[in-house]
């Protein structure tokens, strides 16, 4: 189960790599998304500069902006180093929460998961994380994690195309957009 690894890529974070696209994107007049900073109080200075604080709220999601002229889209970013599963505590109540306002305001609103060792990374509709959820919420054997081999049959894997990790592509099927 590997994806088709762009080699300039290798070793950049998730994060960077998201960043990175994100530049594209603007940069060809794509979209305009950012990355939320988490919200944090600074208390002082220590020993060389070093700076003291702590996180002041919990923050909403990882990512947001503006898609085909005025499209809302919402997401947050997972990378785990499983080689089988996504552990459903891995994504925050309040995060969960920004998701499923922003959807039911019309976002469009995702869970991007990559999977670090087999260099896969998935979207998950809002609509989907949700039915993990509330199979979660159900408990039973099995219900706090999703395998992979789930997110193979109910997400949709992001490839690298017009920019590193081309997660617009996915979006414009899914959503059933039309990109001029």
């Amino acid at each position: 189960m590997q994806r088709n690894v762009n080699f300039a890529n290798r070793g950049m974070s998730f994060e960077t790599l998201i960043d990175r696209t994100n530049e594209m994107y603007e940069q060809k007049d794509i979209a305009v998304i950012n990355k939320r900073p988490t919200p944090i109080k600074v208390t002082g200075r220590g020993p060389g500069g070093k700076v003291t604080g702590f996180f002041s709220k919990p923050s909403t999601v990882d990512y947001d902006g503006i898609y085909l002229g005025g499209k809302s889209i919402v997401f947050e970013a997972k990378s785990v180093k499983s080689l089988d599963r996504f552990d459903l505590k891995n994504i925050e109540d309040h995060q969960i929460a920004y998701l499923a306002k922003a959807h039911r305001h019309g976002a469009i609103s995702f869970l991007l998961i990559d999977f670090e060792k087999h260099r896969i990374t998935f979207l998950v509709p809002f609509v989907t994380l949700n039915s993990y959820l509330l199979r979660k919420a159900k408990g039973g054997r099995g219900s706090q994690s999703v395998p992979i081999t789930s997110l193979d049959v109910d997400a949709y894997r992001v490839e690298a195309g017009r920019v590193p990790l081309d997660y617009l592509a996915v979006v414009n099927k899914i959503w059933n957009l039309e990109v001029a």
